[in-house]
C-alpha cells in the first residue's frame, strides 16, 4: 500500500503540476505577440512595406460649381425681349377719335379756299380801271387765304392712329445649325387716313423700338421721390374717382343726353382751335420722318410707360 501511494505521488511531478496551474491558463499567447512572428516583423524589410501599401490615389469627385451673380445677371431681359417672346401682338398705343378734330379741318380749309377763289375772281377779272398795285394786292389776299386753308387740309397728315409691338421669330423652329431663331421685336405704325375713302387702307410704318424717337417722356418723372404707401394710395384715389363718375352716369341716366351734348360743343371748339395751333400733339419720330401723336386721350399701355421703355428720348426734337 505504501509503495502504490509512493507510486501515485512519483507520478504528479512539478512539470505536471506546472501544466494544471492556473498561471499556465492566464498566459495564453496570441499571434500576434508569439516569438516567431515578433521575429518575423523585425526581419521584415522596409520595401516590403511599402509595396503592401496601396499605390493608387484616392479619387475625388469635385464638388459642383456654385452659381455666380453674373448667371443670375445674365436671366435679364429687357422689355423689348419681353415682349417678343410674346406670341401675339401688344397694343402700345391707340390715339383718341379725331373725327371732329378733321371735320373741323377740312371744313376751315374749304372756307379759305372758297374764299380765295371768289374774292379773286370777283375782284380781278371782273373790275376795270383798277391801278396795278392794287390788283396785285388782292391777289395777295387770296394767296394768303389759299395757304390757310392748306395749311387746315394739312392737320390730320401723318397722324398716328395706332402703335403695336409685333414679335418676329416667336415661332421658329430650331435651324439646321441646331439652334433656335432669336426673337426679334418689331414695331407697327399704323396712320390714320387723311381722307376717309373706303377702298384705301391705312398706311403702316414697320420700325425697330430704337427708331423711334420721342422729344420727352410721355409720363414725366414725379417731382419727388414716392414711397410704395404714397404710390398705393394715388393709385387707390384714382380708381375711387373712376368708380364715382360711373355711378353718377347710371344713377342720372335722365340727364345724360344733356351732358353728352355740352361735352359734344365742347370737344367741337376745343377741335376747332386745335386746327390752328396743333395742341396736344407731339412730334414723333419715325424712321427719319417726323409723326403727330395725340397725347390728349386715347389709350396707352401702362398709361404710356411702355412707350417709354421702348423708344429712345431726345430732347429738342
Amino acid at each position: 500500500m505504501s509503495a502504490f501511494s509512493r507510486g501515485c505521488l512519483c507520478a504528479f511531478t512539478p512539470r505536471i503540476i506546472h501544466l494544471f496551474s492556473t498561471k499556465s491558463f492566464q498566459r495564453t499567447q496570441f499571434f500576434s505577440t508569439s516569438p516567431l512572428l515578433r521575429a518575423a516583423k523585425k526581419a521584415r524589410p522596409p520595401s516590403a512595406i511599402k509595396k503592401a501599401l496601396p499605390t493608387s490615389k484616392p479619387s475625388f469627385i469635385a464638388p459642383k460649381a456654385v452659381p455666380q451673380i453674373t448667371q443670375a445677371a445674365s436671366t435679364y431681359q429687357s422689355y423689348a425681349a419681353t415682349l417678343a417672346q410674346k406670341l401675339h401682338p401688344t397694343l402700345l398705343y391707340t390715339a383718341p377719335s379725331h373725327t371732329m378734330f378733321m371735320a373741323a379741318c377740312y371744313t376751315g380749309s374749304t372756307f379759305c379756299f372758297s374764299y380765295a377763289i371768289v374774292f379773286l375772281w370777283s375782284n380781278i377779272n371782273t373790275a376795270e380801271g383798277l391801278a396795278p398795285w392794287v390788283s396785285t394786292a388782292l391777289a395777295g389776299v387770296a394767296i394768303f387765304m389759299a395757304g390757310f386753308g392748306t395749311w387746315l387740309i394739312l392737320g390730320p397728315a401723318r397722324l398716328i392712329k395706332t402703335i403695336t409691338a409685333i414679335p418676329k421669330n416667336a415661332n421658329a423652329i430650331s435651324t439646321a445649325v441646331g439652334k433656335a431663331a432669336t426673337p426679334e421685336l418689331q414695331i407697327e405704325v399704323e396712320l390714320r387716313k387723311m381722307f376717309p375713302l373706303p377702298f384705301f387702307p391705312a398706311r403702316k410704318i414697320y420700325v425697330k423700338p430704337e427708331e423711334i424717337i420721342l422729344p420727352l417722356p410721355l409720363v414725366p418723372p414725379p417731382p419727388k421721390a414716392l414711397t410704395v404707401t404714397e404710390i398705393r394710395e394715388l393709385r387707390i384715389a384714382e380708381e375711387e374717382e373712376s368708380r364715382k363718375l360711373l355711378e353718377y352716369e347710371r344713377s342720372h341716366i335722365m340727364t345724360a343726353p344733356f351732358r353728352h351734348m355740352s361735352r359734344g360743343f365742347f370737344q367741337l371748339f376745343k377741335a376747332i382751335g386745335r386746327t390752328w395751333h396743333r395742341e396736344g400733339f407731339m412730334k414723333v419720330e419715325v424712321k427719319g420722318m417726323k409723326y403727330k401723336l395725340d397725347v390728349t386721350g386715347g389709350w396707352a399701355l401702362d398709361r404710356g410707360r411702355a412707350l417709354d421703355r421702348l423708344a429712345r428720348v431726345r430732347p429738342g426734337l
